[in-house]
Parts: structure tokens; sequence; C-alpha cells
């Protein structure tokens, strides 16, 4: 990715991570650790619609939105692999969420497309008892 600082994972900020709480602390969000990070979920479908991801940010805005953003050179594809890009995500390297309230309008938007997504479903567990030896 020309120009980007997205690398495949990147190691925590943390105080990107509290500044994205403080941003987030008044909306109905969840904040798990997700895969060495943290991300954001809407609480009404439990989806993640933002993470923090090394020094940037990480949005799911769908299909059709992340392509004609990252067509327009607005955002970058997100691509935490080093090889197959997220379709419906994009990433946002840190000079693109500079100012609060540019990145609070971006959240929105995330937020917005997620919450049009029906709740997670639950997976039932597996069965990961050993079977005995006969």
């Amino acid at each position: 990715m020309p120009g980007s600082s997205q690398k495949a994972w990147p190691q925590r900020d943390e105080q990107l991570i509290e500044r994205i709480d403080d941003l987030l602390s008044a909306e109905p969000v969840l904040r798990k650790n997700f895969f060495g990070t943290v991300a954001w979920f809407l609480e009404s479908n439990d989806l993640i619609f933002a993470g923090a991801w090394g020094e940037g940010v990480m949005l799911r805005l769908g299909e059709e939105r992340s392509t004609d953003l990252i067509e327009s050179g607005a955002a970058d594809p997100h691509d935490p692999t080093g090889h197959r890009p997220k379709r419906e995500y994009v990433f946002l390297d840190r000079y693109r969420i500079k100012d609060d309230g540019v990145l609070l309008d971006w959240f929105k938007q995330a937020s917005e497309f997620v919450g049009t997504l029906p709740p997670m479903a639950n997976k039932p567990r597996r069965n990961t008892a050993r079977k005995p030896n006969t």
C-alpha cells in the first residue's frame, strides 16, 4: 500500500485506544480485545464497526462504500494478513484521523452501516472433549 502506514499485526497504540475510548464513552458500544488490539462493537447487534490498528483505525463501512473510498484515495484497504484485504473495511492512518471531530464522523458512518446488519448469530460450541481410547 503506497503511502500507507498500515502493517500486518502492528503493536497496540495505547494512546489511540484511550483516545477512542474517550470519544465513544457516551455511545452504546462495547469495547473488546480483538486479535491483539481493541475493537468496538455495537451493543444492539454485537457486530464490530471499528478497531484500533497500530497508529490508525479500521472501519467497517460496507463493500460499496469501502471500494469508493479506496478508489478515491480517501482510505486504504484494511489488509490485516498482508495478502487479502477485507472488502467491507477500510484503514485510515494516523494522518487521516488527527482531528477528533473527523474521527467521530467516521465512527458515526461505520456504526450507522453496521446498525443495518442483523445481529451476530451464536455459533454452536464444538465438543472439544477427548474421546477415550478403546
